[in-house]
């Protein structure tokens, strides 16, 4: 996978720190999962937060699409993560439900001599 590590540290610290920010009263947990799938490098970001209704889903990778006024941010965290994994041919998605918490998944080109397994 040809992708640049401070890219990559800001998709994960926009992921973390929206679950994080968007906590449900709960303490936050965030779980993170990585693996390889074929040719696709597959990332994952799950937590415990609010969560988003299915109309919202459309909208939270809109730049400026800030759902809650009542939170402190700049509504481009997601815009940009999305930006940076289409460039690269990647690909986001999100599944979510209010009071349910979000998953994030990640698919990333992956090449063989840049893949390794732990």
């Amino acid at each position: 996978m040809l992708f640049s590590k401070k890219n990559l540290r800001g998709i994960l610290y926009n992921l973390i720190s929206n679950g994080i920010k968007f906590k449900s009263g709960a303490v936050p947990v965030i779980n993170i999962g990585a693996k390889r799938n074929k040719d696709k490098l597959v990332l994952a970001v799950q937590d415990n937060g609010t969560g988003i209704a299915k109309a919202n889903l459309d909208k939270i990778f809109d730049m400026y699409g800030r759902l809650h006024q009542d939170v402190e941010g700049h509504a481009i965290g997601l815009y940009l993560a999305k930006k940076i994994v289409d460039t690269t041919g990647g690909n986001i998605m999100v599944e979510s439900q209010p009071g349910q918490g979000s998953k994030f998944i990640i698919y990333l080109k992956a090449e063989e001599k840049f893949c390794y397994t732990f």
